[in-house]
């Protein structure tokens, strides 16, 4: 079973540290190894994404920067902004387009609900 969670420890993404920054991690975990993960820190008006990384795999990308928008979402942020490589986020609509950034978290998030009706 495939678990995105929370990092407790985050030694592996010490090169991430900026002086003043809190990191946060997340990683994906499948049968008790870790297969991707991402890097962020919370700021008052935006979650920043510092590393991303899926190991190729497209929807496990989704997934893991889905939760850390969910994880911002619920803190009351709204704003994304990406310092990692944007392609694959360009790819999966989760940035605005041609930038690095995400303007609205719940508008991103909300998107899906208009899939269902339109295959009806």
């Amino acid at each position: 079973m495939l678990e995105i969670l929370e990092a407790k420890d985050l030694t592996p993404y010490a090169a991430y540290e900026t002086p003043g920054v809190t990191l946060h991690a997340v990683e994906s975990m499948a049968a008790g190894v870790c297969n991707g993960f991402a890097v962020f820190s919370y700021e008052a008006d935006r979650v920043t994404v510092y590393a991303c990384d899926a190991k190729g795999d497209l929807a496990l990308y989704d997934g893991i920067i889905r939760t850390v928008l969910f994880k911002a979402m619920l803190r009351g942020i709204d704003r994304a902004e990406y310092l990692c490589e944007t392609e694959q986020l360009q790819k999966l609509h989760l940035c605005d387009p041609g930038t690095n950034v995400c303007s609205c978290i719940a508008e991103l998030m909300n998107g899906c609900a208009g899939c269902k009706e339109k295959k009806d």
